[in-house]
């Protein structure tokens, strides 16, 4: 009897502590998350009119990877790093999301790519609620505070036009200059054309000729001629590398050498092979270091591209904001601890204050009601002695903001 009493009393303890267990929650596995690794990746347009920059953004990506995987990767985790070809086209950029997503399980974006493409990712990032850092695209104001898990770093397209145009008045002393403008009829161009208009309606300036392009056009003879005899001071440039090669060609055939202000976009070594001494005619605005710069970052970037890719000899704009890109985002690794979750590295992001890239930008900040880190930025011309960019300013603000 006592020992039938005895196996009572056990079995229920035994019953009790099974239903405990099965009560406690179970903790949710985290997408391309480990003990050992994280997965993350993202579109890149690594073909089409502009891989020239794709490219090189992929290896800035890869290469800080490379760099800190050497040094026993993040809290104890190596970091896998998966870029995917988009061709600079919205619809593969939505393929090769989904496939990240859906196959490989990343655990987050650290490139959307494009502009365009960037737009055509937000409804995915945001139904499937996966972090994003698109650094590769400066930020649209307004669209950020309504998407949770998405930040960007970078001055936004138009913020950097109004600066361009802010030189052209107040360094170079132009009183009320007539404008063109020459864009990509897309997000990207539009968000170029809205820096322009900002800055037209605060000094009173008269746009005198306006044309567009669709996105991989080769031929700009028409915009070239109608431009031409508007006959505007200067041209703002919301093009990329390809076209703004193109229409300064197109120009020069007509005997015509305009200025044109640019942006980050075409703030690219590889404009000194494509345009030769065209390119004295075009400034543009950055906001971010230069590869010849004398700062601790970039002697970090040049050490880990002569560790891992000396094949790459010269180091490039977007090199360096692939490369930064990543730096962002494994601070915000860095920051969400051993316990890993989408939420907590979203969390530890909002608290990043001033971080301190070694010079490769001024200091970076975000906050739960800033998920995109404005920057200063300076406008840069071509030094066709030395054959590199050089700024012209110091790092400022724009004057509307």
């Amino acid at each position: 009897m006592k020992n039938a009493r005895l196996s009572w009393v056990l079995t229920t303890i035994i019953a009790v502590v099974l239903a405990a267990l099965i009560a406690l929650p179970v903790a949710a596995e985290v997408p391309g998350v480990s003990d050992k690794s994280v997965k993350i990746g993202g579109p890149m347009l690594i073909t089409g009119p502009i891989a020239v920059l794709g490219t090189a953004a992929a290896a800035g990506l890869e290469i800080y990877w490379q760099w800190l995987n050497d040094k026993d990767g993040v809290n104890g985790r190596k970091v896998e790093c998966l870029i995917m070809d988009d061709g600079y086209n919205p619809t593969q950029a939505v393929a090769a999301a989904r496939r990240l997503i859906d196959q490989e399980k990343v655990f987050g974006f650290l490139t959307t790519s494009g502009t365009p493409q960037t737009l055509q990712l937000m409804p995915i990032l945001e139904k499937e609620k996966v972090p994003a850092l698109s650094g590769i695209v400066p930020s649209f104001p307004g669209i950020m505070k309504t998407l949770p898990d998405l930040f960007t770093f970078g001055m936004p397209y138009g913020d950097q036009i109004i600066l361009g145009i802010d030189y052209i008045i107040n360094d170079l002393k132009k009183e009320k200059p007539t404008l063109g403008i020459l864009y990509q009829d897309d997000a990207y161009g539009k968000e170029v054309k809205r820096g322009m208009d900002l800055a037209v309606k605060k000094y009173g300036l008269k746009v005198v000729g306006v044309e567009t392009y669709k996105r991989g056009a080769l031929d700009f003879s028409t915009q070239a001629l109608n431009l031409k005899r508007a006959n505007p001071d200067f041209i703002i440039m919301g093009t990329v590398v390809r076209e703004t090669t193109a229409f300064m060609n197109e120009a020069e055939k007509l005997g015509w050498h305009p200025i044109c202000f640019g942006n980050s976009a075409i703030c690219d070594e590889k404009m000194f092979e494509l345009l030769g001494d065209k390119i004295k005619n075009l400034y543009t605005v950055n906001y971010i270091a230069l590869a010849w710069e004398d700062l601790p970052g970039m002697k970090q970037v040049r050490e880990a591209f002569t560790k891992f890719r000396p094949d790459i000899k010269d180091i490039q704009h977007y090199h360096i904001l692939g490369y930064l890109n990543s730096l962002i985002f494994s601070e915000g690794l860095k920051r969400a601890g051993k316990e890993l979750t989408r939420e907590g590295w979203i969390k530890a992001v909002e608290s990043i204050k001033d971080f301190d890239t070694g010079g490769l930008a001024g200091m970076i900040s975000f906050g739960p009601d800033m998920h995109s880190a404005r920057c200063p930025g300076r406008v840069i011309r071509a030094d066709l002695d030395k054959k590199r960019w050089v700024p012209v300013t110091d790092y400022r603000l724009p004057s509307v903001q």
